[in-house]
């Protein structure tokens, strides 16, 4: 049997926190189970402490090569690295998944290797706000021979003369689910009446300052509401302050970070509707698809989520929850009056789209490219 060997090189991966780390951690491990194909991983070492990285990387299926961040010196010890492993291997595949690791096209092209290149767009990457980093990664972009992108929506923002090339290969594959480590560890309560749960990095791309900016309005309607938001503290200071300002601040609680990501799942089933009002950002910054709302799905928790975004392609409008346009207050009153009014059937119906989306049936589309 003709063994493929794949060199997939991002920009997080877990242990640490991250979407696109865990998407190439979850392709990682799918892939890895078959016999026909060799899976090895070249990414940073950061967001966890080295005992956490050395144990995970122990008991990892495949082998993982990692680099560290230096400041300026990163980008010279990820060239450093990625150069090694190529002259000192025959990858047949090169995967390129996050902004700096769609660069790094450049490094195979240079040592002449004659791999085939796949890259996976998320978003954020395509549009960079600076307009020279921006044209050098479509530049780059444009050298695979294969791009996957996780949305429509994400291809949609590739500029008119990459879609336009017919000899690269364009796909779009949906994020994938995985539920390997789908436990219920702890019986968290979250207080409210409807309680309302949004899971990432506190940031403006995230929109949790949209679900605040509704407040008053929903607590006319649901006195006992509360909204509980989960992730790394970015932005929570400018999120506590526009609360106080809008005198609903009792009604918002910031939980911080988890520890694990099987953590979450406690969260997800304490909730009654999950939230992602990704907005736009104007630097580029934007959510390509948003794999959290699948997460609660598979928890049978409904998705209020944002138009014009990824997060369109990630909820089935009235069916694994409700569309709405971010700044529109009335809207999210009455996606949320939809959801709470339909818990019993967004319910069965969540979960089965979640499950639509499982790695072990989108890992065949990959298969297929590969």
């Amino acid at each position: 049997m003709t063994t493929l060997k794949i060199l997939i090189i991002t920009s997080e991966f877990p242990p640490g926190p991250g979407g696109i780390g865990h998407h190439a951690w979850f392709l990682a491990k799918e892939l890895a189970k078959r016999e026909s194909i060799d899976i090895e991983v070249l990414c940073p070492k950061d967001y966890a402490s080295k005992t956490e990285i050395l144990k995970f990387d122990e008991e990892s299926p495949f082998k993982i090569h990692r680099f560290r961040r230096i400041k300026g010196l990163t980008y010279v010890l990820r060239v450093i690295k990625l150069s090694k492993l190529l002259r000192g291997n025959s990858y047949t595949h090169f995967i390129a998944s996050g902004k700096f690791a769609l660069w790094m096209i450049w490094i195979q092209k240079l040592l002449g290797k004659k791999s085939k290149t796949l890259c996976i767009l998320h978003g954020s990457e395509v549009n960079l706000s600076n307009n020279l980093l921006r044209a050098f990664t479509h530049t780059s972009i444009s050298k695979f021979n294969t791009i996957i992108s996780v949305s429509t929506f994400t291809q949609s923002l590739l500029p008119q003369w990459i879609l336009d090339n017919a000899e690269r290969l364009r796909v779009i594959i949906p994020n994938g689910l995985d539920k390997s480590d789908f436990v219920f560890k702890n019986n968290i309560k979250l207080k409210g009446v409807p309680a309302l749960l949004t899971v990432g990095h506190v940031s403006p791309r995230k929109g949790q300052h949209r679900m605040i900016k509704a407040l008053p309005l929903l607590i006319e309607n649901f006195p006992q509401i509360h909204y509980h938001i989960v992730g790394r503290p970015i932005n929570q200071k400018v999120l506590e302050s526009l609360s106080m300002d809008l005198g609903v601040e009792s009604h918002v609680t910031f939980h911080g970070s988890v520890k694990q990501h099987q953590d979450l799942w406690d969260y997800y089933r304490a909730a009654d509707i999950f939230v992602l009002l990704s907005e736009n950002q104007h630097n580029g910054d934007v959510e390509g698809f948003g794999i959290v709302a699948l997460e609660a799905n598979a928890c049978g928790i409904p998705v209020l989520g944002a138009k014009y975004c990824g997060v369109e392609e990630a909820v089935k409008h009235k069916e694994s929850g409700y569309l709405v346009d971010g700044d529109n207050l009335n809207e999210i009153l009455e996606g949320i009056q939809f959801c709470l009014n339909n818990k019993v059937l967004l319910k069965e119906q969540s979960v089965e789209w979640s499950e639509q989306h499982a790695w072990s049936v989108v890992s065949k589309d990959f298969e297929a490219c590969l």
